[in-house]
C-alpha cells in the first residue's frame, strides 16, 4: 500500500495531472473537490479519453476523465477482502480510508501481485511477472 497519496483538484488540466504523474512517478491521482475524494484519474483514462481521440489535454479537467466513484476499503481489510473488491468493481485500485473518511493510501492489484510473490519467496514466475519482481525479488529496470 502506497501512504503518500497523490491527489489534484477536480480542475486540474489533465496535462497538468499528467506532468505531475511523471515528476512524482505515480500511475494515478486521487481527484479531490475541495476535501472531499470524487474520483482517480489514470494514465490509461488519460490515454483512452483524451489521446487516443486526439483531444488536446490542456483544455480537458481531470473531472472529465477519471473513473468515479472512488472504491474504498479499510486500512484492516485483507489482501483477500481488497482483490475481492477489486474483482467485484472491476479496478485495479482502491482508496484507502480510515473511520472518518480520510485517504490514508492506495492499494493497487500490482502491490497485492508483490505481496504474494513475495510470500512464495520469488518462486512462482507468474505472480513475479505480475508484480514485475525478479526471482531474487528485486524489481525490473523501469521500476
Amino acid at each position: 500500500m502506497v501512504t503518500k497519496v497523490v491527489s489534484v483538484q477536480s480542475e486540474t488540466t489533465a496535462s497538468e495531472a499528467a506532468s505531475l504523474m511523471a515528476h512524482k512517478r505515480c500511475s494515478c491521482l486521487v481527484v479531490m473537490k475541495g476535501d472531499a475524494a470524487i474520483g482517480v484519474v489514470t494514465e490509461r483514462d488519460m490515454v483512452r479519453r483524451i489521446l487516443a481521440i486526439h483531444v488536446d489535454p490542456s483544455k480537458v479537467f481531470v473531472s472529465d476523465v477519471m473513473s468515479a466513484p472512488i472504491i474504498t476499503v479499510g486500512p484492516k481489510a485483507t489482501i483477500v477482502e481488497a482483490a475481492e473488491k477489486m474483482s467485484e468493481y472491476l479496478v485495479r485500485r482502491l482508496v484507502v480510508v480510515d473511520e472518518t473518511g480520510s485517504i490514508v493510501g492506495l492499494i493497487t492489484a500490482s502491490d497485492i501481485a508483490k505481496l504474494l510473490a513475495k510470500t512464495k519467496a520469488y518462486s512462482d514466475s507468474v505472480l513475479n511477472a505480475m508484480a514485475r519482481m525478479r526471482k531474487d525479488g528485486t524489481g525490473g529496470p523501469y521500476e
